[in-house]
């Protein structure tokens, strides 16, 4: 083979090599288990990490993570967050966000439900009240709760 052949063939080998780099993602389940919301989670937030000294945390953010250009999500009329009155001490944030009734900044859209032995969770409901989206929010602190009903309540 002569030097011809190998600078033609140069592009097709290097081609194939890159092509069999896989980008590290997660699946949304991995996500979920992981603690992080791929529906919800924008790339923005886990470049903060470092901030906190979180910087072991940023791979698995980043692979979960929803850059702001393809951040669009359909909105929701109506949510329900619902807790269980004697299992809300064990989740003081969500404890703080339905005692300081906070979810009345959202006039009536984001209503509090309580439902025995429920842990804590949030039901995102369609005009005629059907829930598409149920998500466990127990690991929530109330920014946390506040903005995702500022992003997902029309």
């Amino acid at each position: 083979m002569n030097i011809q052949m190998w600078l033609l063939a140069l592009p097709i080998l290097i081609g194939t090599a890159f092509g069999q780099v896989e980008e590290y993602k997660l699946t949304d389940s991995e996500c979920r288990e992981a603690g992080f919301l791929p529906e919800s989670l924008n790339c923005e937030n886990c470049e903060k990490l470092p901030e906190y000294n979180l910087e072991t945390l940023m791979s698995d953010c980043l692979s979960c993570c929803t850059r702001e250009q393809e951040y669009e999500h359909e909105k929701y009329p109506v949510a329900f967050l619902e807790v269980c009155e004697c299992n809300l001490a064990r989740f003081p944030q969500v404890q703080a966000f339905v005692h300081q009734d906070m979810a009345s900044a959202w006039g009536g859209r984001v209503k509090v439900r309580h439902v025995r032995g429920v842990r804590p969770q949030v039901l995102l409901k369609d005009l005629t009240g059907t829930t598409r989206q149920t998500l466990n929010v127990e690991k929530w602190d109330t920014d946390t709760l506040k903005d995702f009903f500022n992003q997902w309540i029309d």
